[in-house]
C-alpha cells in the first residue's frame, strides 16, 4: 500500500500566511496584525521572495511613547510615512527553515533562539511560516489528547524490547493505541511511558500487565469518557 505523506512539517505548516510588502507604512501593518488576529507578519517583495519580518512587538516598539509632544495630526502624518522597511526584522536576522525541516528540528530552533515562529522557505521563495501555536498544536496531537481514551502511565526496563510485553497484552485484548510518549529521563532507573489506549480502564489488562514486571504509575482519561 502506498501512502502519499508529505511529512511532519509540510503537513503542518501554515500555507499563504498573511504577507505584507516593504513599502506598507505603519498603519497597514497595524491593521493587517490587529485585524487578522495574527502576531507574525512576513514581508515578501512582488515574486513572493522573503525579505523580513514583522510582529506584533515591532509595532508596538515601533509606535511613539505617550510622552511625545508631537500633536494627533503630525503623529498620524509621520507613521504614515513609516515604512515597513524601516522597522521590520531583516531577512539576514531571520531564522529559518525549510518544508521538509523536521518538526523537532524546528520546535527545537524556537527554543533555542526563543522566537515564536519560523519562516519557510523554499527555492528562496516564502512556502509558510510555523509558529509557536503550531507546535502546541503539534504537541497536542502526539499526546492524542483530542481522541477519548485511559492514560496508562508505565514502568518498564531500558533495554531493547521492553515495550514488547505490553504491545502484546493490548493485542490479546484487542486494544488500539492512540499515542506513545516517553522521556528521555529514566525513574529510579527505569523508562516511563505514557501510553493513550482506545478503551475504559480495564482492571484485567492491568493486572497482566503487572504479572509481566511491568509498573503502572498512574490511569488516568482524558477527555473525560
Amino acid at each position: 500500500m502506498k501512502i502519499h505523506y508529505k511529512g511532519f512539517m509540510r503537513e503542518k505548516i501554515r500555507r499563504n500566511p498573511i504577507t505584507i510588502g516593504s513599502d506598507a507604512n505603519f498603519f497597514e501593518a497595524r491593521t493587517l496584525i490587529h485585524d487578522k488576529g495574527v502576531r507574525h507578519l512576513p514581508v515578501v517583495d512582488k515574486d513572493n521572495r522573503l525579505i523580513g519580518i514583522v510582529t506584533d512587538r515591532d509595532i508596538r516598539q515601533a509606535a511613539p511613547s505617550d510622552a511625545t509632544l508631537l500633536s494627533v495630526q503630525e503623529l498620524n502624518y509621520l507613521l504614515g510615512k513609516l515604512k515597513v522597511s524601516a522597522f521590520m526584522t531583516p531577512k539576514e536576522k531571520l531564522i529559518t527553515i525549510n518544508p521538509d525541516t523536521l518538526i523537532e528540528e524546528a520546535v527545537k530552533l524556537m527554543r533555542d533562539h526563543k522566537i515564536g515562529c519560523l519562516p519557510v522557505v523554499e527555492e528562496d521563495k516564502l512556502y509558510g511560516i510555523f509558529t509557536e501555536t503550531d507546535a502546541l498544536d503539534h504537541l497536542v496531537d502526539i499526546f492524542g489528547i483530542n481522541q477519548k481514551g485511559t492514560r496508562l502511565t508505565i514502568a518498564f526496563e531500558d533495554k531493547p524490547g521492553a515495550m514488547l510485553g505490553i504491545l502484546e497484552v493490548f493485542k490479546k485484548h484487542n486494544i488500539n493505541i492512540i499515542s506513545v510518549v516517553t522521556p528521555s529521563f529514566l525513574v529510579e532507573g527505569k523508562r516511563i511511558a505514557a501510553i493513550r489506549i482506545q478503551a475504559e480502564n480495564n482492571p484485567e489488562v492491568n493486572k497482566e500487565l503487572e504479572k509481566a514486571g511491568y509498573g503502572i504509575l498512574s490511569i488516568g482519561h482524558w477527555p473525560s469518557i
